[in-house]
């Protein structure tokens, strides 16, 4: 399980990589406002456990950001980017990030963290085989 930072837990996922991650907003002890899930995804068609997200979302008090979209297509900036990440999570130098998803979008987002100086051992890492 994930121990909450003192801000809380923001579970970060890219694509799939939301299956391990999607417990971080149904463990104990929930406090209201203290979960913030950004889930980014090409398109709707590949978000997964949506109407289970949005009920564990609604029952723990947590928020859900659904980052959908191509870039350079659909969007004209990075949903992950230190900017976005810093204007959805405004206090997310004082969480734990929980980050799975490819290994690309890992590495880019957790430069991004480290760029909103986000302590090193507050940035967790979850493996999942694709």
């Amino acid at each position: 399980g994930c121990v909450a930072g003192r801000a809380g837990v923001v579970p970060c996922a890219g694509g799939i990589g939301i299956t391990p991650l999607r417990d971080v907003l149904g463990e104990r002890p929930a406090h209201r406002g203290r979960r913030t899930l950004l889930y980014r995804a090409g398109r709707w068609d590949e978000v997964v456990f949506r109407n289970e997200l949005d009920e564990l979302a609604r029952l723990r008090g947590a928020t859900v950001h659904y980052l959908v979209g191509r870039r350079g297509h659909e969007l004209s900036h990075d949903p992950l980017s230190a900017n976005a990440i810093q204007r959805l999570v405004p206090d997310i130098a004082k969480r734990d990030v929980y980050l799975c998803g490819p290994m690309p979008m890992m590495d880019a987002v957790r430069r991004h963290l480290w760029a909103l100086r986000v302590p090193r051992n507050q940035i967790h890492l979850e493996r999942f085989a694709y």
